[in-house]
């Protein structure tokens, strides 16, 4: 198991010793402690807590019950195997408190800030994990509060001096709970990433002597919003839930002509869609001489059988200087807390794929990414090509509906 940061990639134990952690590196073993942490009971958590829906049937027929059983008794042991499964995702305590202890790292002396940093505690870290064959990653919602070891420069030197001796490098043990769904900083993308609160925490070093006890602030104890509401908020001044006439004169005064966009085959419940300027904001890989520029913008809008917008997709580019993380900051304070989980910029609710037909997978509300425009002229060429902002809403309770 390791933690991932931004910079590096330290190796992580759990109370209990992991032999795939010990193929990885040479560690001393950890003392049990009571909560410890179990990789399923942490995914079966996690999917109560966010009610991302967990295939139990799939991950039955992958045990390695089902494997061993012969043809003949597989669908008997894989019903089985479901059911307990479905009986362990019901009995999950959600205010169960686990516990990890960690290698992790002090970074140096921020002489600006007047305070050292706990590597895991940075934005883009994460502990990854696996669990019914599928990775889990693990990030802390309060992380901030954790992460500074504030120092005046005096005292300073002679802390920066102890932890060289030993390389930096200390045990960071960490009591938390889990508490819901994506990466609140955004900077944590994936499948499944695990929101939880730090409870409390401790800097040890490698004789287990404690170098630092943060004061952790919970998770709750930020700015309070409401939730996300796809029917009440808009992308770049653009709503769904209005009729197709008002979206098409809006496009018109805002960006000039419309025309009827593509559907594909296989999406369910839209009817048509209305679009500007649909591809005028990537190149492709056509070679062609003229690119589109930065302030390109395009639109998507997709409407139902009653030609209500049910769906808004805008597209725009930036020079290739744009600042993702701007970006980030100003999408968190519009929309909120990140609370969907299947993008690294995702709000919910997650409901079911089944518009897109991908009844299987979820899709969350209001998703936002970041692409560069690249055509075939990129290809081995060194330079930095714009950047194209992008943000799809949904209407969600919609969207529910259709899937049923």
């Amino acid at each position: 198991m390791t933690m991932h940061t931004p910079h590096s990639r330290v190796t992580v134990t759990n109370v209990v010793c992991w032999s795939a952690a010990l193929l990885l590196v040479m560690l001393a073993a950890l003392s049990a402690q009571s909560d410890g942490f179990d990789d399923e009971t942490a995914a079966l958590t996690y999917h109560k807590v966010s009610g991302d829906r967990l295939d139990t049937q799939t991950v039955a027929s992958r045990s390695q019950a089902a494997l061993r059983a012969t043809s003949f008794d597989r669908p008997d042991v894989v019903a089985a195997e479901q059911k307990r499964l479905d009986s362990l995702l019901a009995s999950m305590d959600v205010s169960h408190e686990f516990t990890l202890t960690i290698d992790d790292r002090i970074a140096d002396y921020d002489h600006t800030n007047s305070q050292f940093s706990i590597e895991l505690f940075t934005p883009g870290s994460y502990i990854p994990f696996r669990a019914f064959s599928q990775e889990y990653r693990l990030v802390f919602a309060n992380a901030a509060s954790a992460r500074a070891i504030p120092m005046p420069k005096e005292q300073a030197r002679e802390f920066d001096a102890r932890l060289n001796s030993f390389g930096r490098q200390i045990k960071n043990e960490v009591h938390f709970k889990i508490i819901g769904k994506g990466d609140p900083t955004g900077a944590v993308s994936g499948g499944f990433v695990v929101r939880a609160e730090i409870t409390s925490a401790r800097a040890l070093d490698r004789s287990g002597e404690v170098l630092f006890t943060p004061k952790v602030v919970a998770a709750g104890a930020g700015p309070k919003f409401a939730g996300f509401d796809a029917s009440k908020t808009d992308v770049a001044g653009l709503r769904i839930g209005g009729s197709k006439k008002d979206m098409e004169a809006t496009l018109t005064r805002l960006f000039g002509k419309v025309t009827p966009g593509h559907m594909t085959a296989s999406a369910k419940g839209f009817a048509g869609a209305i679009e500007v300027n649909s591809l005028g904001c990537r190149s492709g890989f056509t070679n062609r001489k003229t690119r589109p520029q930065p302030g390109a913008v395009c639109v998507t809008a997709y409407y139902d059988a009653s030609e209500t917008i049910r769906l808004v997709r805008v597209e725009r580019m930036f020079p290739s200087n744009f600042d993702v993380n701007v970006f980030q900051k100003a999408l968190l304070q519009k929309y909120g807390p990140l609370s969907g989980g299947r993008g690294a910029l995702s709000w919910g609710p997650g409901i079911p794929g089944t518009v897109f037909n991908k009844p299987d997978s979820f899709v969350d509300a209001l998703t936002a990414s970041v692409a560069y425009d690249e055509d075939i002229s990129s290809i081995g060429a060194n330079r930095l090509e714009n950047a194209i902002a992008s943000l799809q809403l949904l209407d969600a309770a919609w969207a529910e509906k259709v899937s049923k």
